[in-house]
């Protein structure tokens, strides 16, 4: 298995979640022009919100099955079409139902792409999972970073989902084109054994599913509901709590995306340096310090700041870390394992927004009360991180 021959791969997977980035946060960024479009409010564009995780969670773990049965390829085909309804359905869209509807399809895309691309780039690059699944997160990023500028300047929804459209379904030809990964386990396991980089047990002790496992994957609910929860609702933190205007409010995102991007590419150096739970470990209490400082202490030049860290130590591809734990503590059937924890940030799609529709609305003290739901989610990261880091220590992974 050659890893030059699935560049191509790696080429595709990049550009899909780059436009996925955008997506992700497309309905945040027009969501003055949306309110107006759907007849709702704040708390309807919640609702809709909601809607993505409601998808999700039908399709995350048929997905995972699906992905592992049909291949990665048609896989990600099902999810890119899923994405091109979304967008053009959510511009389209006249009132909240058909907007909830199309939102369901983005659920779809996530949990397609999140079963097939991850476990394409394993398949591709057994050896550089962590590396090759965490700049995932760094085109996503730069996406982020960039879209927010791109919005200010094109202010039709419509516009902006038709031209995402197209990119899309120029990916889509591209990747009937090009050749991906055998599937191989034990072909990727043989790989494996012989990296030095790659976390391998030493002893006897193998990690259990019912508990590593289970650790593992509702820790992928704390990482991403912390990143996801704070992205969404950073622009309502701005014009309600700061009192800035809208504009201003939504570069607030573009700090957040940048270290976001910046992160990604320190967090692929340390994970070959620093043990993966240690790392997590850290990023988790730095970004729970970052989110209690912005409540405490509400401020723009600390929204700023507090924006950047999470940017950087929640969203910077340390969710994609922690499922190459995953996947190295139990190295079989990476689909069905991405779909497990994938389903948990399911969850959080779904959760968060639904949980935010019932406090949030354009006071203070309501955008508060989420940042504080967010807060102590971002805590408890850290105590499964260490819970974990102490079960680690007898199965002796590197």
């Amino acid at each position: 298995m050659k890893k030059q021959s699935y560049a191509g791969v790696a080429i595709a997977v990049y550009i899909n979640y780059a436009i996925v980035g955008m997506a992700t946060i497309f309905i945040s960024q027009y969501s003055t022009y949306f309110q107006k479009a759907w007849h709702t409010n704040v708390k309807g564009i919640s609702l809709v919100l909601a809607a993505v995780g409601l998808g999700r969670l039908f399709t995350i773990f048929l997905a995972g099955s699906v992905s592992d049965r049909i291949g990665r390829r048609k896989t990600m085909l099902i999810s890119m079409i899923s994405d091109v309804i979304f967008l053009l359905g959510a511009a389209l869209a006249h009132n909240m139902i058909v907007a909830a509807i199309a939102a369901i399809f983005f659920g779809f895309t996530n949990s397609f792409g999140d079963t097939s691309s991850y476990p394409a780039l394993t398949d591709a690059f057994p050896t550089r999972a962590a590396t090759m699944n965490s700049l995932v997160k760094a085109f996503m990023s730069l996406a982020q970073f960039l879209f927010p500028f791109w919005v200010s300047t094109v202010s039709n929804a419509f516009v902006t989902a038709v031209c995402l459209s197209i990119f899309l379904v120029l990916d889509m030809l591209y990747i009937c084109k090009i050749q991906f990964a055998s599937q191989d386990k034990e072909e990727q396991l043989e790989k494996i054994k012989n990296d030095e980089h790659i976390e391998e047990p030493s002893s006897k002790v193998k990690p259990s599913m019912a508990i590593d496992g289970a650790l593992l994957i509702a820790m992928g609910f704390t990482i991403c509901f912390t990143f996801y929860v704070f992205s969404q609702y950073l622009p309502n933190f701005g014009t309600s709590v700061l009192g800035v205007s809208p504009n201003q409010a939504k570069t607030l995102v573009s700090f957040y995306a940048m270290a976001s991007m910046i992160s990604v590419f320190v967090t692929a150096f340390l994970v070959t340096r620093i043990k993966h739970l240690v790392l997590i470990s850290i990023y988790g209490t730095v970004s729970a310090l970052a989110l209690f400082m912005m409540i405490l202490t509400p401020s723009l030049t600390t929204a700023r700041i507090g924006s950047i860290v999470i940017g950087f130590f929640a969203a910077g591809g340390i969710w994609q870390v922690g499922l190459a734990i995953l996947t190295s503590y139990f190295p079989t059937g990476n689909g069905k394992l991405t779909s497990y924890y994938s389903f948990m940030a399911s969850v959080t799609y779904f959760v968060g927004p639904l949980v935010s529709s019932f406090v949030i609305s354009d006071t203070a003290a309501s955008v508060l009360t989420v940042f504080w739901i967010t807060a102590i989610i971002a805590a408890a990261t850290i105590v499964i991180a260490v819970w974990l880091l102490v079960r680690n220590t007898r199965y002796h992974f590197e």
